[in-house]
Order: C-alpha cells, then sequence, then structure tokens
C-alpha cells in the first residue's frame, strides 16, 4: 500500500471543512513557515483564512495567503454558491492586501494560495487561468493551486519524513490501516506507529533547544497525521473504534513525551494538542452517533454479547467512554446543547442496561466512577445519588448470596471460571476491592450519608476479611504512557481501615494522598485543562481515578437535601430521564500477590467490540 495513495484517500475522506483547516497549519509549520493567523469561525476574514511567512532560497521573505475551500471545484463553485472561488480570491487581492496585511508585510511577495482536498475540474480551469492573469497584474502578487494532487506530496515530504519517520514506521501505519477488520491489531499496529514517530534515531547526537524543540513538534505531527488517516479511513471502512481508542494513547503518548522534553507549557505544542483534543472529541461523538441504536439496544447488545461477562465488558467499556466524552464537553465553552444530548445518551445507557449497575471486574469501578462523576460535573445530583444507592444495593446482595462479586484480578479466565463454568468458589477472586472504597468516596463526596452508613454498616460486615484497597499516582504517571512501566510501578496502593463515621470524615480521609504518593499540585498538568489527560490515562492504563481528582465535582455542601440525602435542587434540561433503581494493613501482601495475577502491562488495545 503506497503511502501517497493512503494519503489521496485520507484527504478524499475528510467530511468537514475545519478539518483541512486543522492541517493546513500543521503542514505550514512542518514546511518551515510561520503561521500569522488562522482561521476563525464566524469572522469576516476578506476571504483569507491562514496568512504565513516563509523565507525562499534566494533568502528572501514572501507571504503566503491562503484561500481554503473543500471538494472539488466546478464553474459552479468558482463563481458562486457557497465555495465562490473566484469573489474569495478577487477580494483577498484587493481588501485582504490592502487593508487587513499587516504594514510590514505588504512590501513583500504575497503569493495567494487557493487550497482544496479537492480537484481543479476541467470545466473550471479557463476561469483559473483567467483569475491567475488578473492578479498577476498586481504588484507582487501572484495566484497558485494547491489540490490534493500537490497536498499529497507535500505532506509525505514534510509531515512523513523520511529522516524523521522510518520505512518502519510507515510500515506500521499501513498494517493498521490494513487490520480494520480486526480493532485489536489495528490499534496495536497504530501504536507502533506512534512509538516509531517519538523514537530519537540518535539518542547522543548533541542538539540546541531549537532543534529539540523543532524535531519534537515534527514529530508530535506526523503521529496526528498517521491518526487523523486512520480516523479517515476507519470511516470509509465502517470501523471507528481503532481511531478512538489510538486518538486516546496518541494524547497521552505526545504529553508524556512534551514532559520529558520539558516542553509541556510551550504555547505551539499546546495549540497542537488543542487540535487534536478536538478531533478526538469529533471522532468520539461520530461513533457513538454509529453504535448508539446498536448500545441504547438492550436485545441487540445482548445479541452481540450473549454471556453476562462478555455482556458486562461491552457496556462497562462504553459507558466509561460516553462519560469520558461528558467530562470533555464539560471543559468546552459553549456546549451546552451537546452536553445536554449526551448527558441523556448517558442516562438512557444506565437505564437500559440495568444489569450492568455492578461491575463483574473490580477494574470497572473505573468506569462506574467515570460514570457519576460525569454526572456530578452535570450537576445531576439525583441520579448520581440513585445510581450510587443502587449499585451498593446490588453489592450487598451478591455478599449476601456469595453471587456476582467483582473479580479482584480483572482477567477474564477467573470471570468466566467464577461465572459460567463453576470452577471457582465465589470469593477466590474477591479478595481485595478498590470498588467499595470508591464507592464510599463517592457517596461522601455527594454528601449522601444514608449511602455511606450502607456501605460502612451494612457492607462492611459482610466483606470481613476482604481488603479495602485506595491507589495514589506518583508523577511518574504523566511519563507512562511510551514508557516501559508498569501502572503499578507509578503509584502507591495501600489497604484501608474501614469506612468513617461521617461523609466530611471520609473526605477528608479520601483525598489525602499516601506517603511516597505525589501531591496534585506536584503533576504538570495541574491547574490546566490538561489534568482532564487523567480520565484517558484511567481508562487506557486501568488504574483507578484519584479521589483528589475527584473533589472538584463534589456537591455544594449548602445544597438542601430532600429525605434520602436527595437535592431538592432542579435538574439541567437534559436531566429529563432519570436513573431507576431496580482489612488493614496485615493484608498487603495478599494484595501484591492479587495484583501479579493482572495483565503484565497496560494496553491500548484491550477493546474487544468493532463500531
Amino acid at each position: 500500500m503506497n503511502i501517497q495513495l493512503v494519503l489521496s484517500h485520507y484527504l478524499a475522506g475528510l467530511r468537514e471543512r475545519d478539518e483541512l483547516d486543522a492541517l493546513l497549519p500543521e503542514l505550514l509549520r512542518a514546511m518551515g513557515h510561520s503561521v500569522v493567523s488562522r482561521p476563525q469561525v464566524g469572522a469576516n476574514q476578506a476571504g483569507v483564512d491562514i496568512v504565513s511567512t516563509h523565507t525562499n532560497a534566494d533568502g528572501a521573505k514572501e507571504v503566503f495567503l491562503y484561500v481554503v475551500k473543500f471538494g472539488d471545484l466546478g464553474r459552479e463553485d468558482f463563481y458562486g454558491g457557497k465555495q465562490a472561488v473566484d469573489p474569495s480570491v478577487r477580494e483577498a487581492a484587493n481588501d485582504f492586501i490592502r487593508n487587513r496585511l499587516p504594514e510590514p508585510l505588504k512590501a513583500l511577495k504575497k503569493r495567494i494560495v487557493l487550497v482544496t482536498n479537492g480537484a481543479l475540474k476541467q470545466e473550471a480551469q479557463a476561469g483559473y487561468a483567467a483569475l491567475s492573469h488578473d492578479v498577476a497584474e498586481r504588484p507582487l502578487c501572484s495566484l497558485e493551486l494547491w489540490a490534493a494532487d500537490q497536498l499529497t506530496p507535500l505532506i509525505e515530504a514534510h509531515l512523513f519524513d523520511e529522516a524523521l519517520l522510518l520505512d518502519k514506521g510507515k510500515g506500521d501505519l499501513r498494517a493498521a490501516l490494513a487490520a480494520l477488520e480486526e480493532s485489536e491489531t489495528s490499534i496495536r499496529r497504530f501504536v507502533r506507529f506512534a512509538e516509531a514517530c517519538f523514537a530519537v534515531s540518535d539518542p547522543a547526537a548533541r542538539l540546541s533547544k531549537t532543534a529539540l524543540k523543532r524535531n519534537f513538534l515534527k514529530r508530535c505531527a506526523a503521529a496526528a497525521m498517521g491518526w487523523a488517516v486512520l480516523l479517515v479511513w476507519g470511516q470509509s471502512e465502517g470501523n471507528l473504534k481503532p481511531g478512538v481508542v489510538s486518538g486516546e494513547y496518541l494524547l497521552l503518548r505526545m504529553w508524556s513525551e512534551a514532559v520529558r522534553a520539558g516542553l509541556n507549557s510551550d504555547k505551539t505544542f499546546l495549540v497542537r494538542m488543542e487540535t487534536t483534543v478536538a478531533l478526538y472529541v469529533r471522532a468520539l461523538m461520530t461513533y457513538f452517533d454509529k453504535v448508539a441504536p446498536q448500545l441504547h439496544n438492550r436485545r441487540a447488545s445482548f445479541a452481540y454479547r450473549a454471556e453476562r461477562v462478555l455482556y458486562a465488558e461491552l457496556i462497562f467499556e462504553e459507558l466509561g467512554r460516553l462519560a469520558t466524552l461528558l467530562l470533555l464537553l464539560q471543559q468546552v465553552p459553549k456546549q451546552e446543547a451537546v452536553r445536554n444530548e449526551v448527558h441523556k445518551q448517558l442516562l438512557h445507557l444506565v437505564n437500559e442496561h440495568t444489569g450492568c449497575r455492578l461491575p463483574v471486574y473490580d477494574g470497572q469501578a473505573i468506569d462506574l466512577t467515570l460514570v457519576l462523576t460525569a454526572l456530578m460535573g452535570e450537576s445531576d445530583w439525583d441520579n448520581a445519588q440513585r445510581l450510587l444507592s443502587d449499585t451498593t444495593g446490588r453489592l450487598q446482595l451478591a455478599l449476601s448470596e456469595n453471587r456476582y462479586l467483582p473479580v479482584d484480578t480483572d482477567v477474564l479466565e477467573d470471570a468466566i471460571a467464577l461465572n459460567v463454568a463453576g470452577t471457582a468458589e465465589p470469593r477466590d477472586f474477591f479478595e481485595t476491592s478498590t470498588l467499595i472504597p470508591a464507592l464510599a468516596t463517592l457517596a461522601a463526596l455527594l454528601g449522601d450519608e444514608k449511602t455511606l452508613s450502607h456501605l460502612r454498616d451494612d457492607i462492611g460486615p459482610l466483606a470481613t476479611g476482604v481488603t479495602l484497597e485506595r491507589w495514589f499516582p506518583e508523577t511518574s504517571l504523566e511519563t507512562l504512557t511510551g514508557s516501559r512501566q508498569h501502572v503499578q510501578d507509578v503509584g502507591v496502593s495501600r489497604a484501608l481501615a474501614g469506612i468513617r463515621a461521617t461523609a466530611a470524615e471520609e473526605v477528608e480521609a479520601s483525598v489525602r494522598p499516601f506517603r511516597g504518593a505525589a501531591a496534585p499540585e506536584e503533576f504538570k498538568w495541574h491547574g490546566t485543562p490538561w489534568r482532564m489527560l487523567l480520565v484517558l490515562s484511567a481508562r487506557l492504563h486501568r488504574h483507578p481515578v484519584p479521589t483528589w481528582f475527584l473533589v472538584e465535582y463534589a456537591r455544594p455542601t449548602s445544597a438542601p437535601k430532600l429525605d434520602g440525602g436527595a437535592s431538592s435542587r432542579s435538574q439541567p434540561d437534559s436531566a429529563q430521564e432519570s436513573t431507576t433503581s431496580s482489612s488493614n494493613d496485615q493484608g498487603m501482601a495478599a494484595v501484591a500477590a492479587k495484583r501479579k495475577r493482572r495483565p503484565a502491562s497496560p494496553r491500548a488495545d484491550t477493546a474487544r467490540k468493532p463500531s
């Protein structure tokens, strides 16, 4: 599979104009341009979408004015309609150059570039030739075309530079595209491609800080470009999941490398991260648009995964992913309508799959925590409390009957032995629990004294002999992705003595890191929007969500309460659907022994359900 053919397919497969707007600045930077202005939504830009400057081979500085269009351009597109190529170019050559181009740039040679991801049709070529002649009559002005045939070699030469990315890396990208029918294989090959992008060819080479930064940014651009290709190719092949899971890995890998290089606060890098996050959010929304009809239908989901363990794996995975989308949208301003819709989807998914309120694996406490946190982020206290209460009720029933207890090894074979084959005793794989402490923390943050008392006085005695475990990360968590470390190497776990008497005491005990763990302010992402990468890390590497992260989602203590702890506060419009209810330190040796049974390393390819 030729890489230029892959890139041509990618350009042709772009569905939105803003995807092309996001690609072009990345390409220009890789070509050595200084980007002066970027596309602005809703602003009158006098025909010009992007402005850049570049010094040519003769040492002369030139200014480039980009008029960005979308798709194939015919005669109708050239003179009118939404594209209106001719009017846009003329406005750029007249109004923009005369009135909007910065004064220091007016004396430079001005190259107007018509950009499209399609082609200029033959019926429009005469019009383009006449327009080029008119533009050339203006002092120091010219017009040129960058269509798909011109963009493809530029992307290969500058974003997939041979010196930057050897054939092995390109081969991994091609393999990821070819394996899209097998999600796990495709994800695994993309991870190898991303690692090839960030691999340093000569670690001993001494480069200046400027050269190191430029090299790092080019590697980020190459990895992001490969991921964008995977997304578009996945849309055409009908499998969006590899692109979505790979996006989680890419974001964490870019941040990990930035922290190592000391560039995590670099403005250029942060712009690149913002672009990648925006594309990831859009990919998640496209993914759920596609899978929603089957996912929100209990019978369809159960037909796909008829066995309870596999069915629960599917639902908890998608619940965690949908909650992640909602948590990310909560960080973006002016997204209320989209948030409301995703909020409704999350509630509907919880209600549709009532059999998946109690995790099959202890590690699914991660996904349940994210669901409850997302609801709390929407100030949907009542539904969060109902779901929490229902989960604790089901846990008590499971403990009373010694059935369906969460498997603490998080291993499929153990879950099958316990729930299907019957070859394991009920509590063989319920010796440690992160679920119970997580439920206690969430109950305390909700101010739900009733549920907290239920966990302490009713569930606690039934869980005698079970080690309650809490985990806090070290700062090395930020560089875990792409390293050889295991998730156990970047955090501290401790056994808990029990659950505290009041919500206030439980919150205080929950959020205090253990000795050896890092305080929240020690992380590079502290106090920035990038702290949300912790959510992606929890899902990808399967570690608990640190309790100090959850504190900002706590219910205001001044909120009046109804009987049973429910808030009298009115719910947002999106909450029209409500959820329906249907040891000590001596145990640490057992904790360590049980954890050794988990997979050897965090994997990016654990997802099993093709989209």
